[in-house]
């Protein structure tokens, strides 16, 4: 269904790109030619030059964004979501193609033409697909070319599938109903469940069908043979949704290897060019936050130092990525005689906490060496608190899917801290946080859990 509808808009959106791009190029050298930038007045080489990078930039920029899977049913998602996806596979396509014209040009092109043209360029690819799909959402309100759908199933599968493809006027989709036993207590979705799946036959020619969705449940998928039989000699579209709903926590992805598909359970969104950005970020802001905070990591040395006997620093052994074992560095807070690593957690009067140390776990300041931590890559600046290896062997088996905070770095705060579960709070409630945060991770996610920090999550008020 979603690849028929791009075998018309996914040449469209070629067909366009390409024209704006030759466009912004040729603009983008008339202004930089006419309408110099004050800190760019040098001479430039002659239009035919600059011409001849038209095809060379059509055929990169339509590489990248086919290899970013731009041009495919998968874009189908927020329209916030396709411009951040699409300015990012254009801002490394510019990179390329600067790179490129600087290794093997025999003379070096104007920075203003690449300033001119990224912007603009940049600015018509993203704004023309947001045009497309406001004309294709005043269309599909008009009533052209609507598609009856039914799905067949009325379990989590079978409803999800209507709350995802309701989510898209685009695809001018009316659902006719469900078919299969309605569960126990209300129904609801407006979308009623029309009969049995037995029925399928039947009420598809009643209800002039033109799609059908198979989202049968574990209990249901004795029907399925059946229904494959009785839809396999129609003309109706038939697309069938696996129920891996209640096996997916993080994040699912469709591939196909050489026509076989294949379901990946439990992917996160923090791979490929989004985990170097991320780790871009980590390293900046890390040795930013180091230089800023220096003359106070020295005085909490000092105090640490001058108020009791010990180290300045304890480490302790914590879990990160792909369960990865590290020393977390902490400004020591408790006495070197009493045992520090054998409780889950620090009690209220913990007799081993030092009056500075009750301090600076108040006040986080006992955390500030995790940068440290950070610019060596153990950690992350945002992400699930690490805990102690013990721990997680112990609560591992208690706690569902308590491991797959695993599957990212751990960080010196979070989106679980933020919203108050931090020391002696429910270890649950942390896990259903941390996995909301890696399952919608994005750059603005992680600037406002740093936002939150700043302003909620630096006192710690469960810290003994």
């Amino acid at each position: 269904m979603l690849k028929k509808y791009y075998s018309v808009f996914g040449p469209a959106h070629r067909v366009l790109d390409a024209l704006f791009l030759i466009g912004s190029w040729f603009l983008a050298y008339y202004l930089r030619k006419h309408y110099p930038l004050p800190m760019m007045q040098a001479e430039i080489p002659p239009f035919h030059l600059y011409a001849a990078y038209a095809i060379v930039i059509v055929l990169l920029w339509g590489t990248v964004f086919t290899v970013s899977d731009l041009y495919s049913s998968k874009r189908m998602t927020r329209r916030t979501v396709e411009a951040y996806k699409v300015l990012r596979a254009h801002t490394m396509a510019t990179l390329g193609f600067i790179a490129l014209t600087y290794l093997v040009a025999a003379y070096k092109l104007s920075r203003g033409v690449f300033v001119y043209f990224y912007f603009m360029s940049g600015f018509l690819i993203v704004y023309s697909r947001i045009l497309l799909r406001n004309a294709l959402r005043a269309m599909r309100a008009k009533g052209y070319n609507i598609q009856r759908v039914l799905i067949v199933g009325t379990g989590n599968a079978a409803q999800a599938t209507l709350g995802k493809l309701g989510r898209h006027p685009e695809l001018g989709l009316e659902f006719v109903g469900f078919l299969g036993e309605k569960p126990t207590g209300s129904w609801p979705h407006a979308v009623p469940v029309l009969g049995r799946v037995e029925d399928c036959l039947k009420l598809v020619h009643e209800h002039r069908v033109d799609k059908i969705v198979v989202a049968l449940s574990k209990a249901e998928s004795v029907h399925l043979e059946t229904v494959l039989n009785e839809l396999k000699d129609e003309i109706v579209d038939l697309i069938l949704v696996p129920d891996i709903y209640e096996f997916v926590a993080l994040g699912c992805e469709v591939e196909d290897f050489d026509g076989i598909p294949m379901v990946s359970l439990n992917e996160t969104p923090i791979i490929g060019f989004n985990l170097f950005v991320k780790r871009v970020c980590d390293i900046a802001l890390s040795f930013f936050a180091i230089v800023v905070s220096s003359p106070l990591m020295l005085a909490v040395a000092a105090l640490v130092k001058l108020t009791s006997r010990g180290p300045v620093f304890y480490r302790q052994e914590r879990m990160s990525l792909n369960g990865k074992r590290f020393a977390m560095l902490k400004f020591r807070s408790m006495t070197v005689d009493q045992a520090g690593d054998v409780e889950l957690l620090t009690k209220a009067g913990d007799p081993r906490v030092t009056s500075i140390g009750r301090f600076i776990r108040r006040t986080s300041l006992d955390e500030l060496p995790q940068f440290f931590n950070v610019l060596r890559g153990d950690m992350s600046i945002v992400g699930p608190r690490p805990e102690r290896t013990w721990v997680v062997e112990e609560v591992r088996s208690k706690i569902p899917r308590y491991m797959l905070k695993h599957k990212v770095k751990a960080g010196i705060t979070g989106w679980a801290q933020v919203n108050g579960w931090r020391g002696d709070t429910s270890l649950e409630k942390r896990i259903e946080y941390d996995l909301y945060y890696i399952k919608n991770w994005s750059v603005l996610f992680d600037l406002k859990i740093l936002f939150l920090t700043v302003f909620k999550g630096l006192i710690n008020r469960n810290a003994y």
